[in-house]
């Protein structure tokens, strides 16, 4: 497993937040998507590298209008 840490330039509320992760995790190839209420820019996800790549986790928030850079994975 690999995990990619994401800032998004917007703030998540929490159920935008669980909204998002609960997309994300419908792919059988991300682990987890953490997210921290004290810190509602960053995301962390886990996922297999072998499947996703943080490009196609960064389009797929992008998709919902969020802007997102990767800041460490």
């Amino acid at each position: 497993m690999h995990a990619v840490n994401l800032y998004i330039d917007e703030s998540l509320n929490e159920t935008s937040f669980q909204e998002l992760k609960s997309e994300l995790m419908m792919d059988n190839h991300v682990a987890n998507v953490a997210y921290h209420a004290n810190m509602p820019h960053d995301m962390l996800v886990e996922y297999d590298e072998g499947y996703v790549s943080p490009s196609s986790i960064v389009g797929h928030i992008e998709a919902h209008g969020l802007h997102v850079d990767v800041v460490g994975g």
